[in-house]
């Protein structure tokens, strides 16, 4: 009964804590960006940085038109 009580307590604490550090972020401005997002601009970032390093490169792909035209 004791050990249950604390794993009780545990996952309390552990609520409390995320829940204030969520509460923290927010507060910032800042949002959780999700995994996905992460890695298409990982991709996308990746796929510039070869463009831009090969002057010979022809991009014929399909999202080569957006990145032409959102650069900033």
């Amino acid at each position: 009964m004791v050990f249950w009580v604390c794993v009780a307590g545990v996952l309390l604490a552990l609520l409390a804590v995320s829940w204030w550090m969520d509460r923290a972020v927010r507060r910032r401005g800042s949002a959780v960006t999700h995994s996905a997002d992460i890695w298409f601009q990982a991709r996308e970032s990746r796929r510039d940085a070869e463009i831009l390093g090969n002057p010979l490169n022809q991009d014929v792909s399909w999202s080569s038109w957006s990145r032409r035209s959102n650069r900033r």
